[in-house]
């Protein structure tokens, strides 16, 4: 029997075959409750949010980024005719629109969602292309966000919904406009019934797939939709079955199950025998169980502590968050993970690998984006001090077993900011004499600038230039529009211009100060971002036959 199809990470052109395409989670296949003719009261329960007769409710958040994509795409893919009804039901039938995983006004969510390895073992093999950024996972490709992208398709089609300048497919904003252009993509017109099936295809090749997706999609267009809290009660879809308290949800048929069963069969596999009522005919016999070849247990890799497959989960310790702090401080809490084992108790000698994946915003000691530690008596692995590093933002870091068969890694957030920006009382000229020049030529020896606090050196400080026409003595400088001049980085002249930090003696090399035709009294000012000024009277005169000013 053939296994999972592997699929090439490079998402070309999204089509059936295309890695997006190939089987890479359990989508949730129920369908809406369509009371029949006849039936007294619809679905009760959870689900019943989701499809009753009278509305059909989507989490605000959720519903809101489904109708931003369908504005953003009517204008710039017109003729594609996205309906935002069918991003809706790809999130409903993906994530159940991301309910259950603590989905927040701004589109992202408290709980990561993604979906099982990508090891060829279950599903699609797709081994890593994102360095475990989005996913977590350095061997393997998971799906990720709530429209459950593979990481090698949001490198090609990732979008920015929300307008903060960055593609996140953990965000609903972004994965929902990026559903909509990759289901766009190739000229499709989802008014044409064959082009949304190939649209639809391209994003999971099962037909069952399909038939849920239009399923919700006419539901959502056919009835009044309201807009639930975020955080009402659902019940959650998750996308890894091997996740903890994961429900059991229907796999998809694969192709070969399809073209070999037909049509009744394949339903009647999953009507509960509860339901089935026996007849006066005789009973149908239970299906034979046939029981899979016990497959030899995997030995221990080398130098690897304590028996890997004994720890089936990883369990954080506190919260997600690590806190915030400036560029080059260090965070005061330390992550921390629990090795359990099937019967929930804690494995020592287990060997936790915790990564930085997002560098340059966090690191550990000596700049070292990983470390591995072991697991104490109470199967307890401390990561080191972490450090805020040097680009301000949201650092991901996940801490997780090596080896095949690692349990889910677990992710923290560092959110670092930017250092305060340092501060100078005083600017003073090095050596403090003005400098004349001729018209039509440049200023010989501009001083140098030094800047100080509390009569300290300080270095960082970035200053202003602006050159005024006037003397100052006179109170009648003002912005000039002609006279001397800086020159741009494209050698154009301008009159006001930010200069290079200071350096860590405090000091300031001036750039280069050019004159027009224009003689008279000006003024540079030079003037911090809080307001300390420093005026440099500039004097320039007309030019006789010496060469020298006159």
């Amino acid at each position: 029997m053939a296994g999972p199809p592997s699929a090439d990470a490079r998402d070309s052109g999204p089509d059936a075959n295309a890695p997006q395409a190939q089987p890479r989670g359990v989508p949730d296949l129920d369908l809406p409750n369509r009371p029949r003719k006849g039936q007294e009261s619809p679905a009760q329960g959870p689900e019943a949010e989701f499809g009753t007769e009278g509305s059909t409710g989507i989490p605000a958040t959720a519903l809101d980024a489904y109708k931003k994509a369908e504005q953003t795409l009517s204008s710039a893919r017109p003729t594609c005719h996205l309906p935002w009804q069918l991003v809706a039901g790809i999130g409903r039938v993906e994530s159940v629109h991301a309910s259950g995983y603590g989905l927040r006004t701004d589109g992202s969510t408290a709980k990561p969602i993604r979906g099982p390895r990508l090891d060829g073992k279950q599903f699609a093999l797709i081994r890593d292309t994102d360095g475990g950024r989005w996913d977590g996972d350095a061997e393997f490709d998971r799906a990720i966000g709530p429209m459950q992208f593979i990481p090698s398709t949001w490198a090609t089609q990732g979008a920015d919904g929300n307008g903060d300048g960055v593609k996140d497919p953990n965000n609903i904003y972004d994965a929902a406009l990026a559903t909509g252009h990759y289901l766009c993509a190739g000229g499709r017109d989802l008014n044409r019934s064959a082009d949304l099936d190939k649209g639809i295809l391209s994003y999971n090749n099962s037909r069952e797939y399909v038939n849920a997706v239009r399923e919700w999609m006419r539901t959502y267009q056919g009835r009044e939709v309201t807009a639930t809290p975020d955080d009402a009660p659902a019940v959650p879809h998750r996308p890894d079955p091997a996740e903890p308290s994961a429900p059991a949800i229907r796999k998809p048929l694969r192709r070969a199950e399809m073209e070999g069963t037909s049509r009744p069969q394949a339903r009647r596999e999953h009507i509960p025998e509860r339901s089935i009522t026996p007849g006066p005919s005789k009973p149908v016999p239970p299906h034979p169980t046939i029981k899979p070849a016990k497959k030899p247990a995997p030995a221990p890799g080398p130098d690897t502590g304590a028996d890997h497959r004994m720890v089936i989960r990883l369990e954080r310790i506190g919260d997600e968050s690590l806190g915030e702090r400036m560029t080059g401080e260090t965070f005061a809490r330390r992550p921390q993970v629990r090795a359990l084992d099937a019967h929930g108790h804690p494995v020592a000698g287990i060997k936790v690998t915790y990564r930085v994946t997002e560098t340059g915003a966090a690191h550990f000691a000596d700049h070292a984006t990983s470390t591995t530690v072991s697991t104490d008596g109470r199967g307890i692995a401390t990561a080191p001090a972490v450090w805020a590093g040097d680009r301000p933002g949201r650092a991901l870091l996940t801490a997780a077993v090596p080896g095949k068969q690692s349990p889910a890694a677990i992710t923290f957030i560092a959110i670092v900011w930017q250092a305060a920006e340092p501060m100078a009382d005083r600017l003073e000229l090095l050596p403090p004499k003005p400098v004349p020049a001729n018209t039509n030529g440049r200023f010989p020896d501009l001083p140098q600038v030094r800047a100080t606090a509390r009569n300290k050196p300080t270095p960082g400080i970035r200053l202003t230039a602006t050159l005024l026409h006037g003397a100052l003595e006179q109170e009648q400088a003002q912005e000039s529009t002609y006279g001397p001049y800086f020159k741009n980085e494209h050698g154009d002249p301008v009159r006001t211009l930010v200069l290079p930090p200071t350096d860590s003696a405090g000091r300031l090399d001036l750039p280069q100060l050019f004159t027009d035709e224009h003689p008279g009294n000006y003024t540079l000012r030079l003037a911090t971002p809080e307001g300390v000024t420093l005026d440099i009277p500039l004097t320039v005169g007309a030019t006789g036959t010496d060469g020298l000013a006159t």
